[in-house]
């Protein structure tokens, strides 16, 4: 519960948006993956401008333990 509390915050701070604000913008930019038989498709989600905005704000993962 205390990381999920931790992550929320974090975001809320990177971003200077409100969680509620995140997780109604990021959550139609979902993917799936689809399996029909022997094949697997992915389809990747379209990913708006308030979405976009929000990602762009967020630092890049690239440091230690991620």
């Amino acid at each position: 519960m205390f990381a999920a509390l931790a992550v929320a915050r974090h975001l809320q701070d990177a971003t200077a948006t409100s969680i509620k604000k995140i997780v109604q913008t990021l959550r139609a930019a979902r993917s799936a993956t689809i399996a029909i038989g022997a094949h697997t498709l992915t389809a990747e989600p379209l990913i708006n401008t308030d979405a976009r905005a929000i990602l762009d704000r967020l630092p890049p993962i690239n440091g230690p333990g991620h």
